[in-house]
C-alpha cells in the first residue's frame, strides 16, 4: 500500500511539472502580429532569407526560437529575429510553434538547370568518396524530418520545400562553425560550394 502511495505521489508530481499545453488559437494571433512579416501568416515564407516554418516539427520550432531569444543562436537572420521574439514568453513561443506546425506546407520548385541530377544523387545516396551520407537517411525521403528519442524530441527537422538560399546559408554556417552541430558541421565541411548549391536546389522542390 505504501509503495502504491509513493508511486501515485511521484506521478502527481510529474503531472505538475509537465510542460504546459500549447494554445494554437493564441499561437495564430502571435503569428499574425509578430511573425507574419518574415515567415508569412501560414508559415510559407516568400522571402528566401527567412525559412518556411509551416508543417515544421513543433519541438524544433520551439527550441530554435528559444535559442535565438536566449542568444544561443546568433548567425544570419537570427540577429534580426532576436528583438522580434524578445518580448515573447516561453508559453507564447510554445503556442506559435504549435500553430505553425499545424499549417499546410507549400512546395517549392527544383530548377532543372541548376545541377538537379547531382542534387538528387546527394540527397538520396550521398557522396561515398567524401563519406557524406544521404540527406534522406536523417531527413526522410521527402525531407519531412524524423523524430528522435520520443515523439516530443525532434532530432531532424523538416527541410523539404525549404528555400534553396536558406539551406545554403545554414550549411555555410555549419562549415564556418557559426552554427553548432557536430554531425552537420562534419558533413558540411566535406562538401563543395557546387555540391551544396545542387542539393539545396533539389531539396527546394521536395514535397
Amino acid at each position: 500500500m505504501k509503495r502504491f502511495t509513493l508511486l501515485a505521489l511521484a506521478l502527481a508530481a510529474g503531472a505538475v511539472t509537465a510542460a504546459p499545453k500549447a494554445d494554437v488559437a493564441k499561437g495564430k494571433e502571435i503569428a499574425t502580429n509578430v511573425c507574419a512579416a518574415c515567415h508569412a501568416a501560414d508559415g510559407n515564407s516568400g522571402i528566401s532569407m527567412y525559412p518556411k516554418v509551416s508543417a515544421q516539427h513543433e519541438a524544433y520550432i520551439f527550441q530554435q526560437t528559444m535559442d535565438i531569444k536566449e542568444g544561443k543562436r546568433t548567425h544570419g537572420s537570427a540577429v534580426a529575429m532576436k528583438p522580434m521574439v524578445a518580448g515573447l514568453s516561453e508559453q507564447d513561443i510554445r503556442d506559435v510553434s504549435a500553430f505553425y506546425a499545424k499549417q499546410q506546407a507549400k512546395p517549392g520548385e527544383t530548377n532543372p538547370k541548376e545541377n538537379a541530377e547531382l542534387g538528387a544523387k546527394i540527397f538520396r545516396g550521398g557522396l561515398a568518396d567524401k563519406k557524406v551520407p544521404a540527406c534522406m537517411s536523417c531527413h526522410g525521403p521527402s525531407g519531412a524530418g524524423m523524430p528522435g528519442g520520443g515523439a516530443d524530441i525532434i532530432a531532424y527537422p523538416r527541410i523539404g520545400g525549404q528555400h534553396k538560399a536558406y539551406i545554403v546559408a545554414q550549411m555555410q554556417a555549419y562549415q564556418s562553425g557559426q552554427r553548432e552541430s557536430a554531425m552537420m558541421q562534419d558533413i558540411a565541411k566535406r562538401m563543395s560550394a557546387e555540391e551544396l548549391e545542387a542539393v539545396a536546389n533539389f531539396i527546394q522542390g521536395l514535397y
